[in-house]
């Protein structure tokens, strides 16, 4: 079912409008929470996507008289192009898989997006011949995209083999597999598949992705809104907001002195740091070494370790001095 007599499928149409509400969400708790960089990443991931359904619902369409058609599939492709080529910077960025960074930066302008701008264009004028110009140029992506695929899964695999139990392990591994399908692309092209089947496999695994970050993030909101509850001793006004509440807690101190621990735990729970990392703060303040915190915790040292530094790049501090002294002062407004 085609979409206002346009070449968009209506099952094309339905992942664009998810991916939009999806992406306003993600950029709402972005700005809520700036120092999350991994999901500015993620946010330019869901751009990526969105941009690229919109080019192959509409082009290429033999109806329109403008663009030109050779025009059209250049957008269609392009976009797609695009998405793959984004794909090894969001990891290289948002999980610091630093095996990644040559061809983050440099292998996908050399081999996708290079190839595809140069071989396309110039098969098509040397033979007039539409879809050889496609395959031709489709032919190094196409080995590259294997290639990253194959890099990708061992970066993964090299970072986090000693600590599968690590939530980011989990997130890394489910991004990967919606990934996946994306290298079959050039593929899809060769063959002319057809929009729909394309749609559904380049877009489910990242609609179930967007909803498993939406559910986690409503239930560390909920967490960090029931601590500030607690901390502000609102029994019973579960009204209230969290700006209501910290303002009521801002007010208890102007009143009454509170104790550095007071102090640590109010601000502990209004940085935005996860269950987890509230935890292993908490036993840092304790003056407990990574390896008792591991132990205790049942997650390995290394674990510990990254969690500390996500929580240093959040609290924009680089030690443990910094960070506890952070969360000790009462920063009023």
């Amino acid at each position: 079912m085609r979409i206002g007599g346009t070449d968009m499928h209506v099952v094309t149409l339905v992942f664009i409008i998810l991916e939009l509400i999806m992406f306003v969400y993600q950029v709402f708790f972005y700005l809520s929470h700036p120092k999350d960089k991994r999901r500015l990443y993620y946010v330019g991931l869901l751009s990526f996507l969105i941009l690229k359904n919109i080019a192959s619902g509409f082009f290429p369409d033999p109806k329109l008289n403008y663009p030109s058609l050779v025009v059209q599939y250049a957008i269609a492709y392009g976009m797609g192009f695009l998405m793959g080529a984004y794909f090894p910077y969001y990891f290289y960025k948002a999980f610091e898989l630093n095996r990644l960074r040559w061809h983050a930066l440099y292998g996908v302008p050399l081999f996708i997006l290079l190839p595809f701008a140069v071989i396309f264009p110039l098969k098509f004028l040397f033979d007039g011949n539409i879809d050889h110009a496609i395959n031709y140029g489709m032919v190094i992506p196409a080995g590259y995209a294997l290639v990253l695929l194959y890099t990708i899964q061992r970066s993964i695999q090299d970072k986090y083999k000693k600590d599968i139990q690590d939530r980011r392990f989990f997130e890394v591994t489910a991004v990967y597999l919606a990934v996946v399908p994306w290298a079959s692309l050039p593929f899809f092209a060769f063959f002319r598949i057809h929009q729909v089947p394309e749609a559904l496999l380049t877009n489910v695994g990242f609609i179930v992705i967007t909803i498993l970050f939406i559910r986690r993030s409503i239930r560390e909101s909920r967490e960090e809104y029931d601590q500030l509850v607690k901390l502000a001793s609102a029994d019973g006004k579960g009204s209230l907001s969290k700006l209501d509440l910290i303002e009521q807690m801002t007010r208890q101190l102007e009143e009454s002195g509170i104790s550095p621990a007071q102090r640590f735990e109010i601000n502990l729970n209004t940085v935005g740091l996860t269950s987890r990392e509230k935890e292993i703060v908490r036993l840092v303040r304790e003056g407990k070494p990574y390896k008792s915190i591991a132990d205790q915790l049942f997650i390995s040292e290394r674990t510990v370790s990254k969690h500390i530094q996500n929580v240093f790049e959040k609290l924009g501090v680089s030690n443990k001095i910094e960070l506890l002294s952070r969360l000790e002062i009462w920063e009023n407004g």
